[in-house]
């Protein structure tokens, strides 16, 4: 759908353009002496905490935004860097611009409103209000594909009550690790560290859903999966338990 434009388009890899962060009316005043040189209000490491299309909520996953000086504007999510250009700020008419190798974006500019360490972005796209709520950050967001990554060993696992959260069952795990590799590769390892399993593992872009792909025709398998500290919590719906699966990071 059109409607999703805008946020599918920080998942691409794309190759931008020099667009300058200054408005004409700035660089004018600039050459008349009228106005500092002082850094846009844009300039910095955002990071962003919600987008909204028409109704509905589309957050990017760790979606992070660097404006510098320059102009020159980089983007992505999480350690993945998959948006590298540059932008015009015109800091009369508060209007944001990014272009795409030298072109500008089709839907136009967005309506910026700062305050403190907060911004928002607002334009229509398709006849559908698009806004983007935007943080100030020190550092990038980690996404659960930079978390994941490295050796875990296998704690526990817990059948809970679908609907209250009970636990119901506790099963016993034979001791073993696995290590996913940054490439997207994973490798299983019994309690002799035998390797006795290896495959793909991927993550989606807007969920933290993790896909398990064995080699061998093995079924692909989903857990959705969370973090704590130095622990991961693989959770699979079903009936008549809810299975949980507990995981330590190696050190």
């Amino acid at each position: 759908m059109k409607c999703f434009n805008f946020v599918l388009s920080f998942v691409l890899v794309l190759s931008l353009g020099s667009v300058s962060a200054q408005s004409y009316s700035d660089i004018a005043n600039q050459k008349t002496g009228n106005n500092s040189l002082e850094p846009s209000p844009m300039v910095g490491l955002w990071e962003v905490t919600e987008v909204t299309v028409g109704d509905e909520t589309l957050t990017p996953t760790a979606k992070w935004f660097k404006f510098l000086p320059d102009g020159t504007l980089s983007s992505g999510n999480g350690w993945l860097q998959n948006f590298s250009g540059s932008y015009n700020y015109d800091q009369d008419t508060k209007e944001l611009l990014q272009a795409n190798q030298g072109k500008a974006d089709e839907y136009g500019a967005f309506k910026v409103s700062l305050n403190n360490n907060g911004m928002t972005w607002q334009r229509v796209e398709d006849g559908q209000a698009v806004q983007v709520t935007l943080k100030r950050a020190t550092k990038k967001p980690l996404a659960p594909w930079d978390k994941i990554v490295g050796r875990w060993s296998i704690e526990k696992a817990e059948g809970l009550d679908p609907e209250t959260g009970v636990v119901k069952s506790e099963y016993s795990m034979r001791p073993g690790a696995y290590f996913f590799r940054w490439d997207r590769e994973y490798r299983k390892f019994d309690e002799n560290n035998q390797r006795t399993e290896m495959g793909i593992w991927h993550i989606h872009s807007h969920s933290p859903t993790l896909s398990i792909m064995a080699e061998g025709g093995k079924q692909d398998v989903k857990w959705e999966i969370s973090f704590k500290d130095d622990q991961m919590i693989w959770t699979q719906k079903g009936d008549p338990e809810t299975m949980k699966v507990y995981l330590k990071k190696q050190h």
